[in-house]
């Protein structure tokens, strides 16, 4: 198994085209319900992001000088903006045991649920700031959830062939969650009226309305309901998911999860830790924390109130929509051809590309505003946007594929937790110390702040290439396998595995052979006459 014959060709080198013909039109609904429930997230980040800088929010909630101009103090942006990923890990906490207990279409019906209050509490704030911010703790509750509970449902019920496709559909969602909003709060920039802001912020209540309306149509996972011995529940499942597969093929399928040991009991936290499965969660970890400590949190959160701070005005607004736009053409194209191209390759170039574009924004931070010409303000503005070109191209999508990958299944649920929490605490303190780092009351660096984070996206690049593997076409037993060789993590592409099919067929070839083997008058000989 560790010997360096390569992988099956037909699956690690499809093309896209090949690959869609695995897409059947359920697996397609499923590809768009399960991405969707992200969609708030995004556009909560570009919501909030863009109605910073609104004088309708800023005069409710912020404080007004003697010309009139309004806006949020630094402490108070910093406490809006990064006290609800506290509620996202909160989220993360109680979608794993929930989705353990009582299944995953539970725990879309809780993500719905905890979505519709908190952005009901944020509507209806008048001027509460304490109000407004429970209620976007609460609404990152789904968030957290999201970010759980989908790479499960989404890896537990993908063919091979498309995994890594799915996994990345949640940026996706994201991004386009982020483009409605820009646009939304564009629209809405000049209502001097509370509707400027509350418009944008309730119309997040759409967004949880449709999931519920849809999840009836959403089956259970197979392998939950197999690992609660639920084998018609789980069959009558699989057969949505596999549209164009015969019945002996579904049997075939149930058969071979089963064989591959799915009815395992659920491994403990210790064992999350323990020498067989400490790489697996560093993995993970490694990341879900790379993720966020790029300092994407800059762009998308405080985006809008740096332009402003840059003296670009009304343009801010318009920058924000670009960048968002951007974004989600780059993670469009990732989208297609991730499980193509691989983890690994996206990951090291555009780490590499996003340090140097952070540098570039650092460099001009060093120089006064007032010094600036049309030259260097396009270039500060194209430094944050291929910024976000090349993290959407990357790290925000493919991370999410890498997590649902490294975990064993019997610890998926505790791994994909604690990677989660920690990416959400990271994401607390960069969302927390970005408005001091850049505040001129405070740091006041501006964007001298690209060369910090410039250079957590450097590090990034040589923690890829000595700790994130390449995994895909793999299904989920093969990468078990994978681990299991001993072959360093950077050579995983070069490791011959086989599908729990493929073992299950070959376990039952060797039974049938012994049983045509054995001598006259044993139980196997006896065996195979009756059969």
């Amino acid at each position: 198994m560790a010997g360096g014959a390569p992988q099956d060709p037909s699956v690690a080198d499809m093309s896209l085209r090949q690959r869609l013909k695995h897409l059947n039109g359920f697996l397609a609904f499923l590809l768009v319900f399960s991405g969707f429930c992200a969609f708030n997230y995004g556009y909560d980040v570009g919501t909030f992001g863009g109605v910073q800088g609104l004088h309708s929010f800023a005069s409710k909630f912020g404080e007004c000088d003697k010309k009139g101009v309004c806006a949020l103090p630094g402490w108070l942006s910093s406490v809006m903006t990064a006290t609800p990923f506290l509620g996202k890990a909160l989220g993360c906490i109680g979608a794993g045991w929930v989705a353990e207990r009582f299944g995953r279409k539970a725990t879309f019906y809780l993500l719905c649920i905890v979505s519709l209050i908190g952005v009901t509490l944020q509507t209806a704030s008048e001027t509460s700031r304490a109000q407004f911010t429970l209620g976007r703790i609460i609404t990152y509750g789904q968030t957290g959830i999201a970010i759980v509970l989908v790479p499960i449902y989404q890896a537990e019920t993908t063919p091979r062939e498309l995994r890594g496709m799915f996994a990345s559909t949640i940026q996706l969602m994201i991004i386009f969650g982020q483009v409605v909003s820009s646009l939304v709060t564009y629209g809405t920039k000049g209502i001097p009226s509370s509707a400027g802001w509350r418009i944008p912020i309730g119309l997040q209540l759409v967004s949880p309305v449709i999931l519920l309306l849809l999840l009836t149509l959403v089956p259970e996972s197979p392998r939950w309901l197999l690992d609660r011995q639920r084998d018609e529940d789980a069959f009558n499942s699989l057969r949505k998911l596999r549209k164009n597969a015969s019945t002996e093929d579904i049997h075939l399928e149930i058969e071979s999860l089963k064989y591959a040991g799915i009815h395992e009991d659920k491994g403990t936290w210790a064992e999350v830790f323990d020498k067989n499965n400490k790489i697996r969660t560093t993995i993970a970890i490694v990341a879900m924390f790379g993720q966020q400590i790029t300092g994407q949190a800059f762009p998308s959160q405080y985006g809008v109130i740096f332009y402003q701070s840059q003296g670009f005005g009304d343009k801010s607004f318009l920058y924000n929509v670009i960048g968002s736009i951007v974004s989600l053409v780059a993670c469009f194209l990732t989208w297609g051809y991730v499980d193509q191209v691989g983890r690994r390759p996206l990951l090291m170039v555009g780490g590499f590309f996003m340090g140097v574009w952070l540098f570039v924004l650092g460099g001009l931070g060093t120089m006064k505003t007032g010094d600036f010409t049309p030259a260097t303000s396009n270039l500060l503005v194209a430094s944050l946007q291929l910024f976000n070109v090349f993290y959407n191209l990357s790290w925000a999508p493919i991370s999410y594929v890498v997590v649902s990958e490294a975990a064993t299944l019997r610890l998926k649920g505790r791994t994909n937790l604690l990677a989660s929490v920690i990416s959400v605490l990271t994401t607390f303190v960069v969302s927390f110390t970005t408005p001091y780092l850049i505040n001129a009351k405070y740091a006041n660096l501006g964007g001298k702040v690209g060369f910090i984070y410039g250079s957590f996206n450097f590090a990034m690049v040589i923690a890829t290439f000595f700790l994130i593997p390449e995994m895909k076409g793999r299904t989920l037993e093969e990468i078990d396998q994978l681990f299991a060789s001993g072959v360093p993590l950077r050579k995983f592409g070069g490791v011959k595995t086989r599908t729990a099919q493929e073992l299950y067929e070959t376990a039952i070839d060797k039974k049938a052979d012994n049983q045509e083997d054995a001598p006259a008058g044993t139980i196997g000989a006896r065996t195979a006459e009756t059969a």
